[in-house]
């Protein structure tokens, strides 16, 4: 009889808890979550041989997350300032100025607290790749 009630306690236990992850995100992978300034901390890449990785570091370059879907950036992109959008889990960057291509498109994920980017079309690498950048304010 006891084991009954064992099994019936761990069906609980997993009924109530949360199967989603964004519920333990330190921030929301929407507009409003992005909200304030990013610095690139690390890169990962693939050649074709494996996976490497930069080693985690600040870099200087940021991208600065405005209200009412504006953004600046230092040293990340070519262009400094423009317009941004953010729909499933995708960040869109147009550009005011004049760019080689003149939207980009990441996608948007978080490890260990820091927000990632893995660029999507029309730009995107070819063995996968992805930056990670830490808030720092």
């Amino acid at each position: 009889m006891s084991m009954k009630y064992f099994w019936i306690g761990i069906v609980a236990l997993v009924s109530f808890s949360s199967c989603d992850r964004e519920d333990d995100l330190p921030f929301e992978l929407t507009a409003e979550g992005l909200i304030g300034t990013w610095e690139h901390f690390q890169s990962q890449g693939n050649t074709g041989g494996g996976d490497y990785w930069t080693p985690y570091e600040a870099s200087g370059r940021t991208i600065t997350f405005l209200p009412g879907g504006k953004f600046k950036s230092v040293d990340y992109f070519v262009c400094g300032e423009g317009d941004y959008t953010v729909a499933d889990r995708t960040v869109t960057f147009l550009f005011d100025c004049e760019e080689e291509v003149p939207e980009r498109n990441y996608f948007l994920g978080e490890k260990e607290g820091d927000l990632v980017l893995s660029p999507g079309l029309p730009y995107m690498c070819i063995e996968g790749c992805s930056y990670i950048f830490k808030k720092i304010e």
